[in-house]
Formats: structure tokens, sequence, C-alpha cells
């Protein structure tokens, strides 16, 4: 939860400072593209944990705990 949360974060505070630091003005249409940008980034954070097992491995089963 931790890892979603701070890919959304990092993708919405980029796309902010980015409208801040071209003087436009917060509406829908350029607050739009930040938007999509923090959700793929979570939605990305996401299939990367689903495709990893505990160790960080892509696409490997968990090991065999004896």
């Amino acid at each position: 939860m931790n890892g979603l949360l701070v890919a959304f974060l990092t993708a919405l505070l980029t796309g902010i400072i980015e409208i801040l630091g071209n003087d436009a003005v917060f509406t829908w249409l350029t607050l739009k593209p930040v938007l999509i940008a923090g959700v793929s980034a979570a939605l990305s954070y996401l299939l990367k944990s689903m495709a990893t097992n505990s160790h960080n491995q892509l696409f490997t089963k968990e090991p065999v705990s004896v």
C-alpha cells in the first residue's frame, strides 16, 4: 500500500509542479493528464507487485520453505 501511494503521489506532485512552473491555471484540461499519470504510475506499481515474488524476482514462484 505504501509503494502504491508513493507512485501515485510522485506522479501527481510532478505534474502539479510542472503546471505551476508554466504559470498555467488549474483547470480540468491541465489536471487531467496529471491524474492519468498518477493512476498509470499506481497501476504500474500494482502490476510489478503482482508479477514478482517476495524476493523481488520477476515471474518466479515463491521459494520452497524447508
